[in-house]
């Protein structure tokens, strides 16, 4: 049975994967007339998954920014591939400890 910090990483993975979806949404309808950029909260849905052991819910929010005179859509590229990149550390990050937790899991079980 996994302990509570791998609960969480995988949690923290799960959150990061479908934030990504949502991300990267965002920047495939950057030419979308009328699309309005989304995103959820990480630390919500962190809590949320959590509180309800590790199944999270995810309340997608309108995150654009000022919208585009031109055809209304509200995605900023620049913003929308900062996000990408600190979303990609958050679960780079959860995958290299979770590695970590699990090598040293190895080693235990198979030390003399």
């Amino acid at each position: 049975m996994p302990d509570q910090s791998m609960r969480i990483l995988e949690s923290m993975m799960d959150v990061a994967a479908f934030r990504h979806k949502v991300l990267t949404s965002n920047i495939a309808n950057a030419d979308t007339p009328g699309y309005k950029a989304k995103d959820i909260s990480f630390q919500d849905a962190m809590n949320n998954a959590i509180s309800n052991d590790g199944k999270s819910q995810y309340n997608i929010y309108e995150a654009g920014t000022t919208m585009s005179e031109r055809d209304g859509n509200t995605v900023n590229i620049d913003i929308e591939m900062a996000k990408v990149a600190e979303n990609t550390l958050l679960y780079d990050t959860a995958a290299q400890l979770m590695a970590m937790k699990l090598r040293m899991r190895k080693a235990v079980l198979t030390s003399p």
